[in-house]
């Protein structure tokens, strides 16, 4: 099988000098590169074995350990090498936190490279020794409350993006980072700027964003917006809601970040059955019901893939009607779309509304 490396990096002299450094390893790899965070998992989004990433720790797109989360995510399973210009102990230990396999300082040479590399392929962490003790603390921010809040936004079922009033990309949850490797309406560019497929698209998106972000003064709120954006397959449109963040303490009134929140109407999210059932009261067989019917399965359908009548799946309906209080299936899917078991969700393609 043959070997496939990443090396992500928006410096392309230490891009080409980190290649050559994967050639002398495996002349006839194959070497894939990035230029971005977001560039950096559309790819690592191809269906390849990946042998090993090398990624440079501050590129566009995501800011400081958050690129480096993302990254692991997205692909577990595949040992990174971060490449950094900072020489600190403790930008090592905050990096090996984030489980990564290495880290590299810029100032090596190919030879102490190509020692880093072979320890991590061979199963190993490298870690050099540092020889700088202080490191910006604006690169590392990296507390519990931003922690937490990661994890939070991981759990929404809709892509949430951070950015900043220039629209430059701080941070993207999951969600958001599996519909931009769909490159079908939504982007982020090789600088990390959110746009979309269309001129018109992303300068109104980018004046709603930069209105979000400045303070007009006289004690008046930030507004944000919506929009549709097109996709060039043609698929339904995605909706964006753009909101204003509260300043914080050390964030000036007129440069205050932005969230955005993507809804992609060609997935909906199905709650797992364990959560349906104790949050309900359900039986299996009636959260399963329930699951279906929130993803826009018809009846005939269900019956169908359990192999029950339609008189046992009405059955159920009308079990499931009485413990939720519900009469119809309209209201039974928006209750639960406007519960906690909603964010238990996990996102499915719809295609069952589209047979006929």
């Amino acid at each position: 099988m043959k070997t496939t490396f990443v090396v992500a990096d928006d410096h392309p002299l230490l891009l080409e000098g980190v290649k050559g450094v994967l050639r002398k390893i495996e002349p006839d790899a194959d070497i894939l590169q990035a230029i971005s965070y977001p560039d950096l998992l559309e790819v690592l989004s191809q269906d390849l074995d990946f042998s090993l990433v090398i990624a440079d720790l501050n590129m566009p797109g995501m800011k400081g350990l958050d690129g480096i989360r993302a990254v692991q995510s997205k692909r577990p399973e595949v040992p990174v090498i971060i490449i950094s210009a900072t020489e600190s102990q403790k930008a090592i230990n905050k990096t090996l936190e984030c489980g990564v396999a290495g880290y590299m300082f810029k100032s090596f040479s190919q030879e102490q490279m190509l020692e880093a590399v072979e320890t991590v392929l061979e199963g190993e962490t490298f870690v050099p020794e540092a020889n700088i003790e202080m490191f910006s603390g604006d690169e590392f921010a990296d507390d519990k409350k931003t922690n937490f809040g990661a994890a939070a936004l991981n759990q929404l079922p809709m892509g949430v993006v951070i950015v900043d009033k220039t629209a430059q990309v701080l941070f993207m949850n999951n969600n958001a980072s599996d519909i931009f490797a769909q490159s079908d309406g939504v982007d982020v560019g090789p600088t990390g700027i959110f746009r979309t497929a269309k001129v018109g698209e992303t300068k109104n998106l980018h004046a709603m964003i930069s209105d979000a972000a400045i303070d007009l003064g006289d004690d008046e709120e930030r507004e944000g917006g919506a929009m549709i954006v097109t996709r060039p397959s043609m698929k339904r449109s995605f909706s964006l809601l753009v909101v204003p963040l509260p300043d914080e303490d050390d964030v000036s009134s007129d440069d205050g970040n932005v969230a955005v929140f993507i809804n992609d109407p060609e997935m909906h999210n199905e709650p797992p059955t364990n959560v349906l059932a104790r949050l309900y009261g359900l039986t299996d067989a009636e959260a399963r019901l329930l699951q279906a019917l929130i993803v826009g399965k018809k009846l005939e359908t269900v019956a169908d893939e359990a192999g029950v009548s339609m008189n046992t799946v009405r059955s159920h309906l009308k079990q499931v009607f009485r413990k939720t209080g519900t009469n119809r299936q309209p209201e039974l899917v928006s209750l639960v779309m406007n519960s906690s078991a909603y964010l238990a969700s996990n996102p499915v393609s719809i295609e069952e509304d589209f047979d006929e």
